[in-house]
């Protein structure tokens, strides 16, 4: 056998193990968030705070450690290794991480079936994410609203608004701050897609300026008629980034101009809905932290999102469906719920609040 013949077997050879072991993943490495890049003050964050820094430069470094785990991994499930080993805490930004980079580990292929199936249906405690990391990896490739629209069209009727809410805090976060008309292609997603992505603005708002809620307002005041969606965006991240410190979600919300306390109200549900579906466990240690009256307004509000969650799933192939779940469950948080989540007005809503071992809550089928 000749020397080139012996030279080319081994190098088929090689290629065959990195194919079959998955170790040529590892150039992807070229694609890489480089963790030193996602901090408080290269982003230029308005977070003082020592404490707040901390943890968001923490959120920062588990957003890229995710991704950068399914992009490098020798498997899709290699990245679960990863993101287990963290605390529950910072847990989740590390599986949104991972949704952005299914596409690009699938070779820039988005399909809606893989997505769901490989991590919506395998990690259903992390659902929400998962379509909010893949709207802000379209906002990444700098998608036009047209491409956003199509990438969410197949995926689940309801959830699938999430990521639009993606794509808005991208623009918001990264766009924003060097061009205050970057939201103009917002106004060229159709229906409600829009709002959602206004939602996402709010939540980029928060980090942006999260020591400087004055600030925050004005600029959410800019908004126009999308304020209201920004305004839950923004109670929806304070409590998310806080689901142990929830006094510091409703010192802002004390702050949030009247006509818009009650979309505050729905970003603070939410938020602790998806905190409830990530580690029940945690989440109820949390919880039982609370004074009493607190407590029972959380878990009134999360049933009742739940419960108006299944009516609205029945017909959510319409275009509405996230939008008359946003639009009930403020409703009710208005007419029930103490601002902000201070207690409940009624029996009813009390009743609500009733949490069993044998009726977990958060638990609703997709």
């Amino acid at each position: 056998m000749g020397l080139w013949m012996v030279i080319s077997l081994s190098l088929a050879a090689g290629f065959a193990v990195l194919i079959a072991t998955g170790r040529w993943r590892r150039s992807f490495a070229l694609f890489a968030i480089r963790p030193s890049r996602m901090t408080v003050s290269r982003l230029e964050l308005a977070v003082y705070e020592p404490k707040d820094v901390e943890r968001v430069d923490t959120i920062l470094r588990c957003f890229a450690g995710g991704f950068n785990a399914m992009i490098t991994g020798p498997k899709v499930t290699s990245c679960r290794a990863y993101c287990d080993s963290l605390p529950i805490l910072y847990r989740p930004f590390a599986e949104e991480g991972t949704a952005m980079g299914l596409t690009l580990r699938r070779l820039f292929a988005h399909d809606p079936r893989d997505f769901e199936e490989t991590l919506v249906k395998s990690r259903p405690e992390y659902r929400y994410l998962y379509y909010v990391g893949l709207g802000f990896w379209s906002g990444m490739r700098n998608h036009t609203p047209g491409q956003v629209q199509r990438v969410a069209a197949d995926l689940d009727p309801l959830h699938r608004f999430l990521c639009f809410d993606g794509y808005g805090f991208k623009r918001a976060l990264f766009d924003y701050p060097k061009d205050a008309g970057s939201f103009g292609l917002l106004d060229g997603l159709e229906g409600y897609a829009r709002n959602a992505a206004y939602q996402g603005v709010g939540r980029a708002f928060y980090f942006l300026f999260m020591s400087q809620p004055q600030v925050m307002i004005e600029h959410i005041k800019r908004l126009g008629e999308f304020a209201a969606d920004a305004s839950a965006g923004v109670g929806l991240a304070a409590v998310f980034v806080n689901p142990d410190r929830l006094h510091v979600a409703q010192r802002l919300a004390a702050e949030m101009p009247f006509d818009w306390r009650d979309h505050f109200h729905l970003g603070m549900c939410f938020a602790l809905k998806a905190r409830s579906l990530n580690h029940l466990g945690e989440f109820e240690q949390d919880m039982s932290r609370l004074e009493r009256g607190v407590q029972d307004s959380v878990f009134a509000s999360i049933r009742e999102c739940d419960r108006i969650e299944l009516q609205v799933r029945a017909r959510a192939a319409e275009y509405d469906g996230y939008c008359r779940w946003r639009g009930r469950v403020t409703a009710w948080m208005a007419e029930n719920i103490e601002y902000p989540l201070a207690g409940v007005r009624c029996a009813r809503a009390a009743d609500s609040a009733e949490v069993t071992a044998s009726e977990p809550v958060g638990e609703v089928s997709t």
